[in-house]
């Protein structure tokens, strides 16, 4: 017997398209995929009983720059008055109005977690829905935007982004790149100043909220050169120049006060960069993170290995198959060279992986992996995952001319059920990549943990368990600091006061080992709606009313560990610096 064919009515149905209630469902699922990748949220965790283990409002935690980020934003005139003040090496003024809108929005350190929380995965939904409408315009299909959409969000690599507030900074910044695409499209289309205006504000929006983000200008200026007409050529000067603007402007009002030895463990800028290594490591990571990462796999490469791969993938982006360059240009007599969309997407590749594995020239690669938790800088591939996606978009158009579709085609149901199966196809290949980085994220199991727990699914539940005992740990300590708050208020003390009279109390979990240089900015006390300078109060009174509240809990000891086992494990030997 043949199998049966598929009759007329049942292809019928797959072909019809999406209704528009079930375009919005498509989307909402889409966009929450990363969320199952991400967060497990259908796993109890049996070390914890009852508690999900990686829902992301229980489990967040305040942790490293995000203490001084709030610190200096706490206040609506604190963060005006820090606006051009550099963090590090970064000089970034609207990140610190956002900060200051989230820290207003909280309104009580208790609940600031669960909003930092919100945030951080609000910024990811908000980039894969502003991918979807880009990718959906430039080609005119629906279903291609879904994909895209999927594909941006749904990846290991931005884990870290996407669960830590201050390590977002570069979906931030993504979002800003992608809004000058959007209004730069929107201009390749209509024309009109107030696109190109709304271009070159989203632009500057992008560079002010991390460093990287002043690529969003040059980035919106190929995308509009390439276009081919006159107008366009000429428009691409002015998302360009306000992005030379935003950046001059940084430089000059933070007056020179960027303390790159702070970010460079000691160098100075000229020490640390090193641009031929900063190549190196771009042709590492490029075929390890982008290619290799994206499908949930966790190569090693050496620096020949990476330049092999990625001249690999150059060569087959520019000879592939209908390629303007070397295809049949009888068939498309009038097209340019390369498309603007994914000349963009390379641009912003190459622009963001140069400049920051330049300033990173000083450590071999191998110290900057994703799963090396000293020097780890997940966040560096945020953007040019963004700069892949509009790459392979920009490839899938093969239309002559230059101009842009007219309307997008809403996806049929087959096409639908594609996108669904790339969705869920993203977050089983990824799932063992990110559950590797959170068991990343704590101590080396005890001799008694290995005996317990000799599975990686098992140590991922005790990783899951640890984050959420953290949270509870450092929650707990943050109901107390609003009430040291008030209670400093009510003694009239500063924060110089209260330091001099118990030091510098810390956000239980939020910090590792810091220079002292670093104490007034990362310690709890930064973080009090308090003056400065305040009454003199006399220490013993300031003890006595602070004292309790501020006081520093041991870390949580989990039941599982042996009785005569230290907690935490001492840490592993560190490579040199």
């Amino acid at each position: 017997m043949h199998p049966a064919k598929p009759t007329a009515n049942s292809t019928s149905v797959l072909s019809r398209p999406l209704s528009r209630p079930g375009l919005i469902a498509l989307v909402f699922v889409v966009a929450a995929a990363p969320a199952v990748l991400f967060f497990d949220p259908v796993e109890l965790s049996p070390m914890r009983k009852g508690h999900i283990s990686r829902d992301p409002r229980a489990t967040y935690r305040l942790y490293s720059d995000d203490v001084a980020y709030v610190a200096a934003s706490r206040t609506w005139d604190r963060a005006v008055a820090n606006l051009f003040v550099p963090h590090n090496t970064h000089v970034v003024p609207v990140w610190r109005l956002i900060t200051w809108g989230l820290v207003a929005a909280a309104g009580r350190f208790e609940t600031l977690p669960e909003v930092l929380s919100i945030a951080s995965y609000g910024v990811l939904a908000a980039v894969m829905l502003a991918m979807g409408a880009l990718a959906a315009r430039e080609t005119g299909s629906a279903s291609i935007g879904l994909a895209a959409m999927a594909a941006v969000g749904t990846t290991s690599l931005l884990y870290a982004p996407a669960t830590w507030y201050s390590a977002g900074q570069p979906l931030w910044a993504g979002l800003g790149v992608l809004s000058a695409l959007l209004y730069a499209q929107t201009y390749r289309r209509t024309g009109g100043t107030p696109a190109l205006f709304l271009s070159s504000a989203a632009a500057v929006a992008a560079g002010w909220c991390w460093t990287i983000g002043h690529l969003a200008g040059p980035v919106a200026a190929v995308y509009l050169a390439l276009d081919g007409r006159k107008r366009c050529r000429v428009a691409a000067l002015v998302p360009f120049l306000a992005s030379v603007l935003a950046a001059t402007t940084g430089l000059v009002l933070s007056r020179g006060a960027i303390d790159s030895t702070i970010s460079f463990h000691g160098r100075t800028v000229r020490q640390a960069f090193d641009p031929f290594r900063g190549l190196s490591h771009t042709a590492q990571a490029i075929p390890e993170n982008l290619v290799l990462g994206n499908l949930g796999l966790s190569v090693q490469t050496t620096p020949v290995q990476g330049f092999v791969l990625t001249l690999g993938l150059l060569l087959l982006w520019v000879m592939r198959p209908g390629s303007p360059r070397f295809g049949p240009k009888a068939e498309h007599p009038t097209r340019l060279p390369f498309e603007p969309l994914e000349s963009a997407g390379l641009a912003l590749i190459a622009g963001a992986y140069l400049v920051e594995w330049s300033f990173r020239g000083y450590l071999e690669y191998r110290f900057l992996r994703t799963l090396n938790m000293r020097f780890i800088v997940p966040w560096y591939d945020a953007i040019p995952q963004i700069g892949l996606i509009l790459v392979v978009v920009g490839w899938l158009p093969r239309r002559s001319g230059r101009g842009l579709p007219r309307r997008v085609a809403r996806p049929t149901r087959r096409q639908a059920l594609v996108v669904l199966a790339l969705t869920l196809a993203l977050v089983i290949l990824n799932k063992p990549r990110v559950d590797a980085h959170l068991r990343a994220s704590f101590p080396s199991l005890s001799p008694s943990e290995l005996e317990l727990m000799p599975t990686e699914r098992l140590q991922t539940m005790r990783a899951s368990a640890l984050l959420g005992e953290e949270a509870d740990w450092q929650r707990a300590y943050l109901v107390r600091l609003d009430m040291a708050e008030a209670a400093a208020r009510r003694l009239g003390a500063g924060r110089d006061e209260i330091r001099a009279a118990i030091g510098h109390p810390w956000v239980p979990g939020s910090v590792g080992i810091l220079s002292p240089r670093l104490y007034d900015l990362y310690d709890s006390l930064a973080l009090l709606d308090i003056p400065q300078k305040g009454r003199a109060v006399p220490a013993d009174v300031i003890r006595e009313a602070l004292g309790p509240l501020l006081e520093q809990t041991p870390a949580p000891r989990p039941g599982w560990i042996g009785p005569d086992e230290p907690w935490p494990p001492p840490p592993p030997e560190q490579p040199a610096r």
